[in-house]
């Protein structure tokens, strides 16, 4: 049994104004976060979705060992890219739908909910935070299915949303989960939180 992931970073991002992909954190690209998270959990393979600014995105990415799939609709909506990543990769028990702008979910979270999938196979898992649904989620060849008729710009939260009820919860004492960067305002926000971090590690 296993799960593969799919990382979903080929949207425009117009709220942002910039190639958010790319946007520094840390020394590193936001997306290359998310890349060497996955790459180095228990995923059993990684498919990274790239659109809008493809050409300018890859050169400054490392993705050696993902499959590197570009979607030409990706102005279609976050639909196109969910069954792109689907259509590409082995066949698994489970999929993993990574957002390419949230930095802030480790290796080890990712592990945690890929054993907890893996231990009672649930048609979908999702992370909460006091209550709140987050990413990434994980979903079962029935719902795989299902995601493969998704039009438009909807994502994978909203089918489960749709399926609540066969949906299993794990509760994650991280508000990473949910934190992903769609603004400027987001991102400064990563920005400080990051400096406060700095300021704690280093106060005497």
């Amino acid at each position: 049994m296993n799960v593969r992931g799919v990382i979903l970073a080929a949207g425009l991002g117009r709220r942002m104004g910039a190639v958010k992909q790319l946007l520094p954190f840390h020394g590193r690209p936001l997306l290359q976060h998310v890349i060497d998270a996955a790459r180095s959990s228990t995923l059993a393979h990684v498919t990274l979705v790239l659109g809008n600014a493809h050409a300018e995105i890859l050169p400054r990415i490392d993705a050696r060992g993902l499959d590197v799939v570009l979607n030409p609709d990706f102005a279609s909506g976050q639909s196109t890219s969910v069954r792109a990543g689907l259509a590409h990769g082995p066949d698994a028990d489970g999929v993993m739908f990574l957002l390419g702008d949230q930095p802030l979910v480790g290796a080890p979270l990712i592990d945690l909910l890929v054993a907890r999938f893996l231990a009672a196979l649930p048609p979908a898992l999702v992370p909460v935070h006091e209550g709140r649904p987050g990413n990434p989620a994980i979903i079962g060849r029935e719902l795989m299915r299902d995601a493969e008729g998704l039009t438009g710009d909807v994502g994978a939260r909203y089918m489960l949303r749709d399926n609540a009820r066969h949906v299993r919860q794990i509760e994650i004492g991280d508000p990473a989960v949910f934190r992903d960067v769609d603004t400027m305002d987001d991102y400064l926000t990563l920005l400080a939180m990051r400096r406060q971090a700095d300021h704690d590690v280093h106060r005497p």
